[in-house]
């Protein structure tokens, strides 16, 4: 839950940290990644980690953020009661 309160902290930006985190708790909540030259991808947790290790391994591109969707950041606060 901590974790969660720090991500609506930041305006739903995810730390390295904070995405293994979700993985363990929430594998299937979905996260976009914001890539350097690529389109965004929205994927759930457990397969974002996967994705960025493979493009970024296959030097393709480099991932500059990632953060949760808007709307699934508000059924989020909705379902554990967060006010904005």
């Amino acid at each position: 839950m901590n974790t969660l309160m720090q991500i609506f902290v930041n305006m739903g930006y995810i730390t390295d940290c904070q995405l293994k985190e979700l993985v363990e708790y929430f594998p299937h909540t979905k996260v976009v990644i914001q890539w350097g030259r690529m389109k965004r991808e929205r994927l759930p947790a457990w397969e974002a980690i996967e994705r960025m290790k493979k493009v970024e391994a296959e030097d393709t591109d480099y991932v500059r953020s990632v953060f949760l969707w808007s709307k699934d950041m508000e059924k989020l606060r909705e379902v554990f009661n967060v006010a904005n």
